[in-house]
């Protein structure tokens, strides 16, 4: 079991989202919940997600197991372009990379008794650049973007002038460069054309995943639990 909700209830004033919800999520699974608009899906996600609190019921989430969560609505206010974007991500890999540029650069032209030093501190930036595998970060971002349809002369492209379809597949990217043990994805195809949706479908590869479409699930998951609350 990697996650786990149990007897999870919530009220807003009399209206009652949740009645006594209880599921759990092994392991490779994927799991889809199913409801009419304001049954309380996102609700629940929110409540997963720590987000909101039930007002009886607990989530168990396995030790050292992390969650991704893509909320419904997507709209990126950037300037950025696509790849940097991605590289936000990873923003502390980047950081090491520049500061072992910079070193690099100042070991040329160092007195040679800092040297010894310098040669430390570029093996521990090394060490840490390697533990973080930034050697193979600009190949991960890469195919995760085309993963997701966007080919090499689309990486330059502003953020801001993508469409919300587009948006969502670059959030999604985003989420996906986390490496999250559970992801949680909140009618991620939602007022996507049918092209932006297919992409969105071939995309999500990740073994746990919690969203809105019955058709998805059929398409993605080994095993398909539907729950259908209100």
């Amino acid at each position: 079991m990697i996650l786990s909700c149990q007897q999870i209830s919530l009220a807003f004033g009399t209206e009652v989202i949740l009645d006594k919800i209880s599921f759990h999520i092994e392991e490779h699974e994927k799991t889809a919940i199913v409801g009419i608009n304001g049954a309380g899906k996102s609700t629940l996600l929110k409540i997963i997600m720590g987000e909101l609190t039930p007002d009886s019921g607990e989530v168990i989430i396995s030790r050292g197991k992390t969650i991704g969560y893509l909320a419904q609505h997507q709209d990126i206010h950037s300037e950025a372009t696509i790849y940097e974007e991605m590289m936000k991500v990873r923003e502390n890999v980047v950081r090491i990379y520049d500061k072992l540029r910079q070193l690099e650069l100042d070991m040329k032209h160092a007195d040679e008794d800092k040297l010894p030093e310098m040669y430390a501190a570029y093996d521990r930036l090394n060490h840490a650049f390697e533990q973080e595998n930034g050697y193979a970060l600009q190949s991960e971002v890469t195919g995760v973007l085309k993963g997701l349809g966007f080919t090499e002369e689309d990486f330059n492209k502003k953020v801001s002038s993508l469409s919300g379809g587009q948006k969502t597949r670059i959030s999604l990217g985003r989420l996906l460069l986390t490496k999250p043990d559970i992801i949680l994805l909140d009618e991620p195809t939602s007022n996507l054309d049918s092209l932006n949706e297919t992409v969105i479908l071939k995309a999500q590869k990740s073994d746990r995943i919690c969203s809105h479409k019955e058709e998805l699930f059929r398409l993605l998951s080994e095993s398909v639990i539907i729950s259908t609350f209100g």
